[in-house]
């Protein structure tokens, strides 16, 4: 139970890293290994953190920061996350956009307590 204010922490932390486009680093520690990150159009060869950082390369090449994120429908368990997730952000050319999707992460305690996502699926 103590973990789901740690939780809703760590998610705010990490929309607050995307809305800035931090570096990739920035990221890592925060996912497994072996993630299976679940994003449409991503190379299915590559797995755990060279498939987010391909995805995060994407990101970095089509988005200026700022970005904004705004949540919703924030359901919580002992070792999973659903929500609703709306994305504006402008692209490198200028043009606005939105996007609205569903997010569901599975995510397990580090040693040191920490959460660390297992499985990122994202459904737009």
């Amino acid at each position: 139970m103590t973990q789901f204010p740690q939780m809703q922490a760590f998610i705010a932390d990490w929309f607050a890293r995307f809305d800035r486009l931090d570096p990739v680093d920035a990221f890592l520690p925060d996912l497994h290994p072996d993630v299976i990150w679940d994003m449409p159009d991503i190379d299915s060869s590559l797995h755990g953190h060279d498939r987010f950082r391909a995805w995060y390369a994407t990101v970095l090449s089509t988005f200026t920061p700022p970005i904004t994120h705004r949540l919703s429908d924030i359901h919580i368990t002992e070792n999973e996350v659903r929500f609703t997730v709306e994305m504006h952000a402008n692209l490198l050319n200028g043009a606005p956009v939105q996007i609205t999707a569903k997010e569901h992460w599975r995510y397990s305690l580090t040693a040191a307590g920490t959460p660390q996502i297992t499985h990122y699926t994202v459904e737009i």
